[in-house]
């Protein structure tokens, strides 16, 4: 996977998870998660290698708490990014952002889950943190619903302002994050198959069509890899309008490459890309599950952007890299 935006440490522990979930297998793609054989193993290992809790010590109530904090933020970020990388759908990032939430100490192996899960994992939550950190047990409720990438969820409808808060920005920067990694995921996916799949006696990625459309993918991934750069540049500063502002563009264009790759990397693959255990499938699912988690509407956002032009052009100027 791209490590061009982690720092060396968070690379290596990205390149752990990477070695780790090689090993894993994976429902078929379609299955509710949480019923596959290998579930409640693979979360124990997430949970035993302590990815589950890089944010604990997190203040996420403030963005000077995320300024003092970017380094494990980018750690968290690496473990998010990989396992997407893999195709690996479980509930690591939800977990995170809870137990940063929290007020109180929670038990490691809980799948925890707050209003920025935005209902996915719910239904097999054991514990809610909410706004104010605050903790509350709960039974497992059976999956009732399942979105787009087979996880289960509970439906609701969700404050459209919930991304603002220092918290909801921490939340946005794992689900961007998230996405780069199934992203690239899909990519390779597809690379791989042109690269193996032979048709008039040469590989398909000889065809220039093929090349050129593999090669703009591989371009509006960069592109995301910057965005979240910016974005994770900008926690450093803890200037709220910057980062918030940060946090927009990139799902913003989180959402048109989730689309596009996942589209075009189906495409490239035929139908074979389709089948249930075809591991493009893994990627494009969670792909298009990401892309519409918690948005009320495609504008979304686009009304607390600034309308007058100079205060938009200050908001786009680039933050100064930043030495971790």
């Amino acid at each position: 996977m791209s490590t061009t935006i982690l720092t060396d440490e968070a690379a290596q522990l990205a390149a752990t998870v990477a070695d780790v979930v090689a090993t894993w297998q994976l429902p078929a793609a379609g299955r509710l998660v949480p019923d596959a054989e290998h579930f409640h193993d693979q979360w124990k290992v997430a949970e035993e290698l302590g990815w589950t809790t890089i944010l604990d010590d997190v203040d996420c109530t403030s963005f000077e708490g995320l300024a003092q904090a970017v380094e494990l933020i980018t750690a968290a970020a690496a473990v998010t990014r990989a396992l997407a990388h893999a195709g690996a759908a479980l509930p690591v990032r939800q977990t995170l952002v809870a137990r940063a939430l929290a007020s109180q100490p929670i038990a490691t192996g809980s799948i925890v889950v707050s209003a920025h899960s935005f209902g996915v994992w719910d239904p097999i939550a054991s514990a809610f943190v909410g706004a104010d950190g605050t903790t509350q047990s709960r039974a497992a409720q059976g999956p009732v619903d399942r979105d787009v990438a087979a996880r289960p969820v509970h439906r609701a409808d969700h404050p459209e302002d919930l991304g603002d808060q220092p918290d909801g920005v921490l939340g946005q920067f794992l689900l961007v994050e998230e996405i780069a990694g199934a992203a690239h995921g899909a990519i390779e996916q597809a690379r791989a198959y042109v690269s193996s799949r032979v048709q008039f006696g040469r590989p398909l990625i000889k065809l220039p069509a093929v090349a050129q459309e593999l090669g703009r993918l591989t371009i509006a991934q960069l592109q995301l890899d910057e965005a979240i750069a910016e974005f994770a540049r900008r926690l450093h500063t803890g200037s709220p309008d910057r980062i918030r502002f940060a946090a927009l563009a990139a799902r913003a264009l989180a959402c048109d490459v989730a689309s596009d790759v996942a589209a075009h990397t189906h495409q490239l693959h035929g139908a074979l890309g389709l089948t249930a255990d075809a591991t493009l499938r893994h990627h494009t699912l969670l792909l298009w599950a990401d892309r519409d988690e918690g948005l009320h509407h495609r504008s979304w956002g686009v009304q607390r952007l600034p309308t007058c032009e100079v205060d938009l052009w200050s908001l786009s100027q680039p933050e100064p890299a930043h030495p971790l």
